[in-house]
């Protein structure tokens, strides 16, 4: 019984340490996740700064205006897309994370449990080993 508390005990450490390292990296995703969305907000105020400057009327100044809404409105797409490329592995991080810490407790719970199994063994040997010491004391005062 001894080497299966071991073992828990082992396999709890290591999937505490795989649930901290699922932590810090759920945590950088997301901090990544709020760098594209501040670049997102970013870019949009842009745009929509774009035209809000264009007063001129010659045929180049609007090529170029034309140009930077296009070059704009890709890197918006782009961005918008790679967010939700982000959010969505996030989610799944947070999954995986959820999953490690329930796994976790299950070794705990099965740790505590052994633990307390094990005690009441050793308790109970205790008292039977008392108990055969008082009878022997008797069988002797007896004889």
């Amino acid at each position: 019984m001894e080497s299966k508390i071991r073992a828990v005990g082992k396999m709890t450490q290591v999937e505490e340490l795989r649930r901290d390292q699922i932590g810090a990296q759920l945590e950088s995703m997301r901090h990544q996740s709020e760098q594209l969305s501040q670049q997102l907000a970013a870019l949009s105020e842009l745009k929509a700064r774009n035209f809000q400057g264009a007063t001129k009327t010659c045929s180049v100044g609007l090529m170029n205006l034309n140009l930077a809404d296009q070059m704009l409105q890709k890197m918006l797409l782009h961005h918008q897309q790679e967010q939700a490329v982000m959010e969505a592995q996030c989610q799944s991080v947070q999954k995986q994370l959820q999953q490690k810490a329930a796994r976790v407790q299950g070794l705990e719970q099965v740790l505590e449990r052994w633990n307390k199994k094990q005690n009441y063994e050793k308790a109970k040997r205790e008292q039977k080993l008392i108990e055969d010491i008082i009878n022997a004391r008797f069988k002797r005062r007896d004889l």
